[in-house]
């Protein structure tokens, strides 16, 4: 808690703002990697905390010694994330894909974006016109570190590769 209260002192407006409305850490997946990046974190949400004793009681299992750092959650941020992402799977696949199948946190939607259906507006127009199903959940699978968890405030897509022409 002395750090996390460190920490808010140094942060502008903005970012304060963001913290009030939900603190949230994330654990570091390979201690040995040089730079920690975006991906390199699982993310849990922080349930409370003892003034007394400065413990933080976090939404899942941390090993004494594991690398932790506060996040927040921020509409511009997923908005940038899942952007990227859907972009890179676009390059990658090399072409349209068939459909897609899109879980989407009910913590995100018009909870976090100033639009309704933020996340599958976003692949419609970084993806094209395909079928898309899927639902609002309150835990999505997806993996990080080469490991498959369970989320939370996240987006998973599956995308279905289309066939190139003359396939």
């Amino acid at each position: 808690m002395t750090r996390l209260q460190e920490l808010a002192t140094a942060l502008t407006a903005r970012d304060r703002e963001l913290l009030i409305q939900g603190i949230q850490v994330g654990i570091v997946m390979n201690e040995y990697g040089a730079e920690r990046r975006q991906g390199d974190f699982l993310i849990r949400s922080v349930l409370g905390a003892q003034a007394e004793t400065g413990a933080i009681a976090v939404g899942g299992e941390v090993d004494v010694g594991q690398t932790l750092q506060f996040h927040v959650r921020d509409a511009d941020s997923a908005d940038k994330d899942l952007r990227r992402i859907l972009e890179q799977e676009a390059a990658v696949l090399g072409r349209r894909p068939a459909g897609a199948l899109l879980f989407s946190c009910n913590g995100r939607g018009s909870r976090l974006f100033h639009e309704p259906d933020h996340d599958a507006r976003l692949l419609a127009r970084i993806l094209g016109d395909i079928p898309v199903a899927g639902f609002f959940c309150a835990g999505e699978l997806g993996p990080v570190g080469g490991q498959n968890y369970l989320h939370a405030f996240t987006a998973s897509i599956a995308l279905f590769p289309g066939t190139a022409p003359g396939e």
